[in-house]
């Protein structure tokens, strides 16, 4: 049979960042200099990736989903300006679930922006709201990114051998809770090496009780009433992968959230 091309042929390095907001972990990644404060998230990186003075950004294919229509400017803007580098940085305007669907964003009228999870105040009267697409991404990664073309050699990491990862970044404003179940149960999860991200549990205390709606389309449903279950089954989940023996993913769930406003100019290309 044919193979079917993957976004992913010829990156020796992939960074999916899954609810990447304005991007600035892209910015971590391929700028790290610009952003002292942002230990977490270099820390990370530095762990999976080698050293950053040794890196080459030519080996990274970045893949940011991002939902919010507000933020599509700056990204646009990003992927032009990481182009004109020799970068890869693909912008990807949708969410991410544990099915392939359309979500409802509501404007909850705070710092968070739009959220799938509507407060009180617009669960009992009309808030601003619009439809995205969503993916389901233990698909997208299976058909996107494994089993890719991987080049013979890095342009960087010499005499540092840590061969090709694929590492992932998670916010994505409670939908945790189903995409982290799903890559799990799908086999996707153990075939990623590292993966960081956050866990909304007291941040939004306001959004309990939680009901979410199995991905069968069974009209079932199932609820998180308040932050201590919560926390009970997140610590479930990450003790199931911790002490699987043949999954050897690395898990860093914390977000970075330093420089959360940006104003760094982009980069510009040597003449």
């Amino acid at each position: 049979s044919i193979r079917r091309p993957k976004l992913a042929d010829g990156c020796y390095h992939v960074f999916i960042d899954a609810g990447s907001h304005i991007g600035m972990h892209v910015r971590f990644l391929l700028e790290p200099s610009l952003y002292p404060s942002a230990w977490i998230a270099r820390k990370f990186f530095t762990a999976h990736l080698g050293p950053e003075v040794i890196r080459d950004n030519r080996d990274f294919c970045i893949f940011g989903f991002e939902p919010n229509p507000m933020h599509a400017k700056r990204h646009n803007e990003m992927s032009r300006a990481y182009s004109a580098m020799g970068w890869r940085y693909h912008y990807i305007p949708a969410g991410v679930g544990d099915k392939n669907d359309t979500l409802t964003f509501y404007d909850n009228g705070d710092e968070l922006g739009f959220s799938a999870i509507p407060k009180k105040i617009c669960r009992e009267n009309e808030c601003p709201h619009q439809q995205v697409p969503v993916y389901r991404l233990s698909d997208w990664i299976e058909q996107e990114v494994l089993g890719r073309k991987i080049p013979s050699q890095a342009f960087g990491g010499k005499g540092y051998v840590s061969g090709p990862k694929v590492v992932m970044k998670i916010d994505i404003e409670m939908l945790e809770w189903l995409v982290i179940p799903d890559l799990m149960t799908s086999g996707v999860l153990c075939r990623i090496d590292g993966v960081m991200g956050e866990f909304h549990l007291q941040q939004q205390w306001f959004l309990y009780p939680v009901t979410f709606q199995d991905s069968g389309g069974n009209g079932r449903s199932w609820t998180l009433h308040n932050y201590t279950e919560a926390e009970g089954l997140m610590n479930q989940m990450l003790g199931m992968i911790e002490r699987n023996y043949h999954c050897n993913t690395k898990l860093e769930m914390r977000d970075d959230e330093s420089h959360a406003d940006d104003g760094m100019p982009w980069p510009q290309p040597q003449r």
